[in-house]
């Protein structure tokens, strides 16, 4: 069974004619927002920023598209880009723009204040601001994204259902990357990359059920854009918490970056789940 036909148009065709300007254009609007609020006074940037000791539910929003140093700055727009960038691929070629839609409006206007609420879990002296946390949630995004293109793009057997397979290796890698040796951290990773293992089976499982698919159709550029959004959402651990765990600092950005992304992937997997985003086209009809 193949979803794909040597009679198909080639990737880059269908991929030019799916693309959307004005998708591109609002996409673009975001990192052009964060550099205008760059290039303010910093006084000004410094009233924008959420004080953990004195918070406010404008600062709770505005801290996330502050930054200080270009360095800061740089990264996490280049994370954006790729995140952002991959999962707007993925689902436009998986016929699930709306779903894109809905979670990207939620992660810019919902989830920052969210984020700045659950940091004051942490009681600590501190401030808040950069943009890493709703960056973290498009890679939560990714790793749902991932099987929905799967399914429509390469192989039928795929389903959403299998997309906490890689939000669980994801956190598994996390815990290596971001948590010092303990016990807790050992319990954390092995209950992570169990979980992961589980899912993993389960995708066996099922590939083992339908048959080895056919392959009348050419994957190329298909397959190719599978293992790159593939290899940046297993690699976001290392971007994401490479900055270890040595100077205190680091613990709000760890915790910020592993909030969005988790509520970056259960909102859509929910939302999946529960049924008010099938594919654009007729619901779960593979694609090709």
């Amino acid at each position: 069974m193949s979803l794909r036909s040597a009679a198909d148009p080639p990737f880059r065709v269908v991929v030019a004619g799916l693309v959307r300007m004005r998708d591109c254009a609002a996409l673009a609007a975001v990192p052009a927002a964060v550099l205008g609020i760059f290039l303010l006074p910093e006084s000004r940037r410094q009233s924008l920023t959420f004080v953990y000791t004195d918070p406010s539910l404008s600062t709770a929003f505005t801290a996330h598209f502050v930054h200080f140093r270009v360095s800061h700055l740089a990264s996490n727009l280049l994370g954006y880009v790729v995140f952002a960038g991959l999962s707007y691929l993925l689902a436009t070629l998986a016929d699930r723009r709306r779903l894109f839609g809905a979670a990207t409006a939620t992660y810019l206007l919902a989830l920052p204040p969210v984020l700045s609420a659950l940091n004051l879990a942490v009681p600590r002296r501190a401030v808040g601001y950069g943009f890493s946390g709703v960056t973290a949630a498009f890679a939560g995004l990714l790793a749902v994204l991932l099987p929905l293109y799967a399914r429509s793009r390469l192989v039928p057997w795929v389903d959403y259902r299998h997309a906490p397979a890689v939000f669980f290796v994801v956190l598994a890698i996390a815990t290596v990357v971001a948590l010092p040796p303990s016990t807790t951290s050992l319990g954390v990773g092995l209950t992570c990359g169990l979980l992961g293992a589980y899912y993993v089976r389960a995708l066996d499982i099922d590939r083992r059920r339908v048959g080895r698919p056919g392959t009348a159709g050419s994957t190329r550029g298909w397959l190719e854009l599978f293992v790159v959004a593939t290899v940046s959402c297993l690699g976001f651990p290392v971007v994401g918490f490479g900055a270890g765990t040595s100077h205190v600092a680091t613990v709000p950005n760890d915790y910020v970056h592993l909030l969005g992304f988790c509520l970056g992937f259960l909102g859509p997997y929910v939302s999946l789940a529960v049924g008010p985003f099938g594919a654009d086209r007729a619901a779960d009809e593979p694609t090709g």
